[in-house]
């Protein structure tokens, strides 16, 4: 749940990308343990979404002027982990591409706005 302090501008994209930061901290733990070749790259998209999903709530909740660049980057980031992971097979991979695709909505939704 989101705090009642973040903007109600802001809150929309603060809870997609908090989704999509844990769907893909769950798809990573699930898929690299001794994971290679596909998975491996899964798992390491879904670490680079997780790192920037977290800067983005981190950004918005505060309101920080730099959110929409973060937002831009979390766009680009997600929509590479959508794709990876939804070549994948595995459920939590299809959760992860869901969530990130919820994610990118969410974030040009709020770029939109601003």
């Amino acid at each position: 749940m989101v705090s009642t302090m973040v903007s109600a501008k802001n809150r929309e994209c603060v809870e997609a990308c908090s989704e999509c930061a844990q769907a893909c901290e769950n798809c990573n733990y699930q898929c690299c343990e001794g994971a290679t070749g596909a998975m491996a790259e899964c798992g390491r998209l879904c670490i680079d979404c997780v790192a920037v999903c977290r800067l983005c709530v981190d950004l918005l909740s505060r309101g920080s002027d730099l959110a929409a660049k973060v937002c831009e980057l979390c766009i680009a980031v997600c929509e590479a982990c959508a794709a990876e992971c939804a070549g994948q097979s595995a459920e939590q991979c299809q959760q992860c591409a869901e969530a990130c695709r919820v994610c990118i909505q969410a974030c040009q939704r709020f770029l939109a706005a601003v």
